[in-house]
């Protein structure tokens, strides 16, 4: 894929993810709403780690994080935004990597931060196979607090 599909794909599913959070939120105050987070991502290849990203980031309604981490042989985007949903604020994040010449890995998800002083954690992973790649993996945690 080229990288300007890549950024358009990413970008596109945190728009889709928080699109209807943005017009639920109506905090009015977007300085409540800056969150520190941490992110780390473990990808592997049967029981070989290939790609380990970790990264401290702040976020805000009107700041969302971008981190463009490509080589010059491998795309790798991670992104996130942050929105009050119901009261609380919302972090969606969307990881793509290229982990080998033909595969490639996209996932995302929100954590609600319910606690914003002690923060909150979300786990999770994502995988796929194939006969001819065997077994891909790749175990996330996002961690966000207010900033």
């Amino acid at each position: 894929m080229s990288k300007l599909f890549k950024t358009l794909l990413a970008a596109a599913v945190v728009a889709v993810a928080t699109t209807p959070a943005m017009a639920a939120s109506g905090s009015g105050n977007e300085a409540n709403d800056t969150m520190a987070c941490t992110i780390s991502v473990e990808h592997k290849r049967g029981n070989v780690t290939s790609l380990v990203y970790t990264r401290d980031f702040v976020v805000a309604p009107s700041a969302p994080y971008t981190d463009d981490f490509s080589t010059s042989t491998r795309l790798r985007f991670f992104d996130a935004t942050v929105a009050r949903v119901d009261g609380a604020p919302e972090v969606a994040f969307v990881f793509d990597a290229d982990v080998d010449v033909f595969n490639a890995v996209n996932f995302g998800s929100v954590l609600r931060v319910h606690n914003e002083n002690k923060g909150e954690t979300l786990t999770g992973s994502s995988s796929f196979f194939g006969s001819a790649v065997g077994s891909h993996r790749s175990f996330y945690t996002l961690t966000c607090r207010r900033a």
